[in-house]
């Protein structure tokens, strides 16, 4: 659907927009509400605290308490599944919620290939597992996923 969109428009550059580079890792709410972090934003004194709601290796979306303006760099430390990470980045989306919660999206500057590798793995056995407990072709849980430690199902297996 996206290719015949692209060929019949003029204009690409919304449509090439549109595909992702990186998969994102989408966290349940339980999940999500583990995963703090702590950012400064540019313009604004002091930091801001924030719930991570999905990443990928080019970006996040957090839920934050107070407005920010888009365009606005950001910096944060993550210490994420055993990796600690020091990202900046800049908001390109930000928009209310609900009541006092607004959601940015960041899109990172540059991450390391270590942060880049296990965030890609941790997208792909995502995947994976959601495509094989959808369709019960064969057991969700599978050794060695590295999405495990984030995986909210009540079918987990321990190891």
């Amino acid at each position: 659907m996206l290719m015949a969109a692209k060929e019949n428009d003029n204009n690409n550059s919304d449509v090439e927009s549109a595909i992702r580079r990186y998969k994102r890792i989408p966290l349940s709410l339980a999940v999500a509400k583990r995963i703090e972090i702590d950012m400064t934003l540019e313009g604004r004194a002091g930091g801001m605290h924030g719930i991570l709601m999905n990443i990928s290796a080019g970006g996040m979306a957090v839920i934050v308490p107070e407005p920010a303006a888009e365009g606005s760099g950001m910096e944060c430390e993550f210490s994420f599944m055993g990796i600690k990470e020091h990202v900046t980045g800049r908001i390109i989306r930000a928009e209310k919620k609900y009541a006092d919660t607004y959601m940015l999206g960041v899109q990172f500057n540059k991450v390391s290939f270590r942060f880049e590798e296990t965030l890609n793995h941790m997208a792909e056995d995502h995947d994976k597992c959601e495509f094989r407990y959808l369709t019960m072709i064969e057991e969700a849980c599978f050794r060695g996923c590295f999405f495990r430690p984030l995986c909210g199902k009540r079918i987990k297996k321990d190891f």
